[in-house]
């Protein structure tokens, strides 16, 4: 039985984003120039391996984070702090030391404690629901993260 596909993958690029363009049309109307299409089909094979390759070292780097978090959520949260200060743990003083036990003890009988800002996260969620048109509402206000 033959089918479209079959049709469809020995069409030129400029025609393959023109059926794109229609069939995502077909669905509640939703208009996408097939210059879109058009663009992400002409994608070299090497650009969709490299973002691939980015989750996939993404995704190691959250696996160690949440193990180290696991292990020992004390040196966890002690590194999280001397990484946003900016204090080398080989260096520390002992007033470092103390203010990070401190800080450390007054989180310590929570069970779960957010790292990031509330400013990241709103504009992550922000982003998450209106798209990159969230940073121009934000006006690309890095400096408040």
């Amino acid at each position: 039985m033959r089918k479209y596909l079959d049709d469809f993958i020995k069409l030129p690029v400029a025609k393959m984003a023109q059926q794109i363009a229609n069939m995502t049309f077909s669905y509640k109307e939703t208009k996408v120039p097939p210059a879109h299409y058009k663009k992400i089909l002409n994608k070299s094979y090497e650009e969709i391996v490299e973002d691939n390759i980015a989750v996939n070292l993404l995704n190691i780097y959250y696996k160690t984070v949440k193990q180290l978090a696991a292990e020992s959520p004390r040196w966890f949260m002690q590194a999280l702090i001397c990484n946003d200060l900016k204090i080398n743990p080989a260096s520390i003083s002992n007033e470092e030391y103390q203010a990070l036990e401190l800080v450390y003890s007054q989180y310590a009988d929570k069970k779960h404690v957010k790292f990031a800002n509330q400013d990241m996260e709103n504009l992550f969620n922000d982003i998450l629901r209106n798209g990159s048109n969230a940073i121009l509402e934000h006006g690309g206000d890095s400096d408040k993260l």
